[in-house]
């Protein structure tokens, strides 16, 4: 699928892709806020990096999967992206110096783009082939806190909207680290990542807004279903 012709507000906007992370669905343990038994969670949360270029597809990361298909996985999540600049912020806020590109549970950690300039519908070309759109924001749940072992950093992820955003494949390819990354087409300039996922949060609230975010033609279909409840 070839993707639109660069957008005038569009073609002068790079980054790079630092790094590649994948993880599977694996059982672990954690111990019960209420008597300290052991509990155990399921999640793909924990990635490990990649080294080299991996293929990929309308469908998958070769070695990454979801755990929790209800909310997690399909054609519009293949990719979930998280800008690298963030994680100086979390490593002094959070008292956390080992946190690193991939802690947040992304496939991409990316530089030159974060949440507060990327929009919905997006497109962007990693390399020379793999083409990629923005389908939504994300929203981490409780496996975030217990990922970094942190029970506020689902609150400070929504507060200031770094919960990152996925993206559909519209054309597959190689990527590897360090390869650019080209924003070729933007739809919806005034609808960035940070504003959506805004939205969805108080989207019994603000019912104008959800319906307005619901058109948008690119935005991933559970999230149109969510905002429309």
């Amino acid at each position: 699928m070839s993707s639109p012709p660069p957008s005038p507000d569009a073609i002068l906007q790079t980054g790079q892709l630092l790094s590649i992370h994948v993880g599977q669905p694996r059982e672990m343990l954690m111990e019960s806020p209420l008597d300290g038994r052991p509990v155990p969670w399921t999640s793909a949360i924990f990635k490990s990096t990649i080294s080299g270029a991996v293929t990929i597809t309308s469908s998958a990361i070769p070695g990454d999967a979801p755990s929790d298909l209800q909310n997690h996985g399909g054609p519009d999540n293949v990719v979930l992206a998280y800008d690298a600049h963030h994680y100086p912020v979390w490593r002094e806020r959070l008292s956390m110096p080992e946190i690193a590109p991939g802690s947040f549970g992304e496939n991409f950690a990316v530089t030159g783009f974060s949440d507060d300039t990327v929009c919905i519908g997006d497109i962007w070309r990693v390399g020379t082939t793999l083409t990629l759109q923005i389908t939504q924001a994300r929203q981490p749940c409780y496996k975030l806190a217990r990922r970094l072992v942190q029970p506020h950093i689902v609150k400070l992820v929504r507060e200031n909207s770094w919960g990152g955003w996925y993206l559909r494949v519209l054309a597959p390819g190689p990527a590897e680290a360090d390869m650019p990354i080209q924003l070729t087409h933007r739809p919806h300039p005034d609808w960035t990542a940070a504003r959506a996922v805004q939205v969805m949060y108080n989207r019994k609230v603000d019912r104008t807004s959800a319906q307005q975010l619901a058109a948008l033609p690119e935005l991933s279909a559970r999230w149109k279903r969510e905002l429309l409840i």
